[in-house]
């Protein structure tokens, strides 16, 4: 019963990391566009 425990925590954890990892990267690629400011806007 101790080693279903233990991969049901492994894989949970592993689930969870990977969800992370997943979420930082798409936020870190949306956060980097910057799109060109129109030229009425610049001083």
């Amino acid at each position: 019963m101790k080693k279903l425990w233990v991969r049901v925590l492994l894989f949970t954890v592993s689930a969870l990391l990977l969800l992370a990892n997943i979420a930082a990267a798409s936020t870190c690629l949306i956060s980097q566009y910057q799109p060109e400011m129109p030229q009425c806007l610049r001083r």
